[in-house]
């Protein structure tokens, strides 16, 4: 029987949710499900396992209050999957107050993603993200030690990004079957 290789996902859930309402679909997902797409990776004969799944995203306070509530339980939802762990941000106006930005998400992410990679706790981790602005991240991580794998839909993965990263799983499409329904 070959080695596990344990491994941490982290995954930018907007990045994810943004992908699923572009195509119609149901923004609230299970993180554990691409995270799955881990069972496939196989490094120096270990096969990679993941043991926790953070997700980070934040609650936008400016929604109107239905929506805010849907939030709160979506948040609530994952929380009760195991070895699942919701980090959250806020959600503020941009300068021109047409768009609005997360803040405090992304960067909590590289911190908690690069604090993982120099304990030794993990062999690989996996960033579910498409986002440039992780380049930094992955050579920080691959420095540290561990394998980064970046899971990511082809369409809007940086090319930065898939050069970077020691492995790339690409999706075509968001899956269908990744409803969340706990």
């Amino acid at each position: 029987m070959a080695d596990v290789m344990p491994c941490y996902v982290y995954v930018d859930g907007q990045y994810v949710r943004e992908e699923l309402r572009a195509v119609g679909m149901s923004d609230e997902f299970n993180p554990r499900e691409p995270a799955a797409f881990t069972r496939h990776q196989v490094v120096a004969g270990s096969h990679v396992r993941p043991t926790r799944i953070f997700y980070y995203d934040a609650l936008d306070e400016n929604a109107e209050e239905a929506e805010q509530n849907r939030q709160r339980a979506y948040f609530d939802r994952l929380r009760r999957l195991r070895d699942t762990h919701v980090v959250l941000g806020r959600v503020r106006p941009t300068a021109s107050a047409k768009r609005r930005q997360q803040k405090g998400v992304d960067v909590q992410l590289a911190v908690d993603a690069l604090r993982a990679a120099t304990s030794g706790a993990v062999g690989a981790i996996v960033l579910v993200t498409g986002d440039a602005d992780f380049v930094p991240l992955v050579k920080g991580i691959r420095e540290a030690g561990p394998h980064v794998f970046v899971f990511a839909f082809a369409k809007s993965l940086s090319p930065e990004l898939e050069v970077e990263a020691d492995r790339v799983h690409k999706w075509d499409e968001p899956a269908t079957d990744w409803s969340l329904t706990a």
